[in-house]
């Protein structure tokens, strides 16, 4: 594990590149140890990445490193474990490595992300906690990213039901961000568990938070919006988990209301709507999740290429020409996971050379 805290503080290898040195049987230890000659085989590295690592594993002092780890009430899980999360290893851009306080979401129980406003209204805060407590009486999972406004009370009702909430953070886990939440913090980090993928002592910058959204989405079965305005990060979220498969719900509101017109435009863009929170909840409980689990289990008949490329497309039509940019296949071997895709059932070609997801 020592080395895969080495490789998780290699910022500048971005999580592309250690998927695919994932994905090409490359650990972290083998990569630590790897000579000049042998790095220059890692087809997808630059020389500065080679120069890097290699300047990196020779200066690492990696048993004090590790020693010092662990002094810390941190867990670290790298996409080379199987405690990963399942729901992140196909999305686009996984994280290498989690750093959590606390505990993951149970693989075998369901998630809703809640996210939304930080200066939210007094209704869409009774909305969250309202909503948040009956999801959690159901045993569901709630996700959100410790932030002002939504993201606090959606912890807060899923605290009262008693049941498990997850913080996804802009900074390290050991990072409380904002700091007026600590006392939601501790909570949180007792009732489930504070996430990161940022190396433990990371302060809160800008670019984090899309980044972390990208997680707080893909950790979840259902992403729900709750108020937001028109260049809201929730939006990033909403984009991420469409991006993902993620079903995408929305509490409706005012047209004349800055607080709605986010929500109100994803209405628009063919987003779910909850009109009624008993109803989404029993609906979700009843008939969704029964749905996700036939779809987990189908999911289980794709190979990881298969599965990666599957995760990339969505109902709306994509080119292959966009696809290919976004896989290491070659264009030729491309086609043929697509045409697999096809044959199984799990994809369509709309039009020529264009595709999206039939289940």
């Amino acid at each position: 594990m020592k080395f895969k805290l080495w490789l998780s503080g290699l910022i500048e290898i971005s999580n592309a590149k250690k998927k695919l040195l994932y994905d090409c049987g490359i650990t972290a230890e083998k990569l630590f140890f790897m000579s000049q000659n042998e790095l220059k085989d890692i087809r997808f590295f630059t020389d500065e990445d080679r120069k890097l690592v290699k300047k990196s594993a020779e200066s690492f002092d990696i048993d004090r490193e590790w020693s010092m780890f662990l002094q810390k009430d941190i867990n670290l899980v790298t996409i080379e474990d199987k405690e990963y999360p399942d729901k992140l290893r196909n999305i686009n851009n996984p994280p290498y490595s989690l750093f959590y306080i606390g505990k993951l979401p149970d693989k075998n129980r369901k998630c809703v992300s809640i996210v939304g406003a930080r200066g939210r209204s007094a209704y869409g805060c009774e909305v969250t906690r309202t909503l948040s407590r009956a999801l959690s009486k159901q045993k569901i999972q709630i996700i959100s990213g410790m932030a002002r406004g939504i993201d606090r009370d959606a912890h807060l009702g899923c605290i009262e039901a008693e049941g498990s909430t997850y913080a996804v953070l802009g900074s390290g886990a050991d990072v409380c961000y904002p700091r007026e939440n600590r006392f939601l913090y501790d909570k949180i980090s007792l009732s489930g568990g504070i996430i990161s993928e940022l190396v433990p002592g990371t302060g809160p910058q800008k670019m984090f938070f899309p980044m972390r959204n990208r997680v707080i989405s893909g950790l979840s079965d259902i992403v729900v919006i709750v108020e937001a305005k028109n260049r809201s990060g929730s939006l990033i979220t909403a984009d991420f988990a469409m991006e993902q498969g993620k079903d995408v719900y929305v509490v409706p509101g005012r047209i004349t209301d800055p607080l709605s017109y986010g929500c109100n435009r994803l209405i628009k863009q063919g987003a779910d709507i909850i009109y009624n929170i008993d109803e989404f909840v029993s609906d979700i409980t009843m008939t969704r999740l029964t749905e996700c689990t036939q779809m987990d289990f189908r999911k289980n008949l794709l190979d990881k290429k298969e599965a990666l490329v599957y995760s990339l497309l969505d109902f709306c039509p994509i080119g292959i020409g966009t696809l290919s940019q976004k896989v290491p296949y070659e264009l030729a071997e491309l086609f043929e996971i697509l045409n697999s895709l096809i044959n199984k059932g799990f994809v369509k070609e709309s039009i020529s050379n264009y595709y999206i997801r039939s289940l």
